[in-house]
């Protein structure tokens, strides 16, 4: 298989696992769909982190879909899915033909993606930070400004004040930026000023909906 073959087959039973565990441990969290778009969203990112950073962007490509295959797997230990996710990975990596030496890298780039810990001895890669951050970015994607305003849509003051609390984690992101390479932080950039562009407007408009008085005189 060519590398677009084994990425296709590779997209293929992950998203089929996706779905599998979701009916295994349902909870309305665990929405396969939602999983799959965010999954869809990483490898793009990674995709182009990758490219711009000079890694190996198969590698990247596979370690992004793969990186959440545990995740509905672990709510007892959100931070251990992506090393139970890499013990999943290795077999369906070898089944596809991966070299071992690509394989192992893969692996350690969903082991380390939630918390830097693999649970076993690595080389630091290039191709984790890539995979870390094009994870980061989706987290703070514009998709996800519709994820912190929908619930609260209907109660104005409380969207007015989850949104205030919020733009300052998002402005101190902006000055000190957690992701790990300079194409992904580039990136995370422009996130971050929309998301605080919005959220800021948001947060204006929120205010406006009272009753406008006129100006007593001095």
């Amino acid at each position: 298989m060519n590398p677009n073959q084994r990425l296709q087959k590779l997209a293929e039973q992950v998203q089929a696992h996706l779905n599998e565990m979701a009916l295994k441990y349902p909870t309305p969290q665990h929405d396969p769909v939602y999983r799959w778009e965010h999954t869809l969203r990483v490898a793009q990112y990674g995709k182009a982190v990758a490219q711009a950073e000079g890694a190996d962007v198969e590698t990247v490509i596979a370690a992004c879909l793969l990186h959440d295959i545990a995740h509905f797997e672990c709510d007892d230990d959100y931070k251990s899915h992506g090393r139970r996710g890499a013990a999943l990975s290795r077999p369906i990596l070898e089944s596809l033909g991966y070299p071992a030496r690509q394989i192992d890298d893969i692996c350690y780039a969903v082991a380390v993606h939630v918390d830097g810990d693999a649970g076993y001895e690595h080389p630091v890669t290039l191709e984790s930070s890539c995979v870390s951050d094009a994870d980061n970015l989706d987290r703070f994607g514009a998709i996800r400004i519709l994820h912190w305003t929908v619930e609260e849509m209907n109660d104005l003051p409380l969207l007015t004040e989850k949104l205030s609390k919020r733009i300052p984690r998002l402005e101190g992101y902006l000055q000190n930026s957690p992701l790990e390479t300079a194409a992904g932080r580039a990136l995370m950039a422009g996130h971050l000023e929309l998301q605080i562009a919005v959220f800021k407007a948001l947060v204006n408009e929120g205010h406006l909906a009272q009753l406008p008085l006129m100006d007593e005189p001095v």
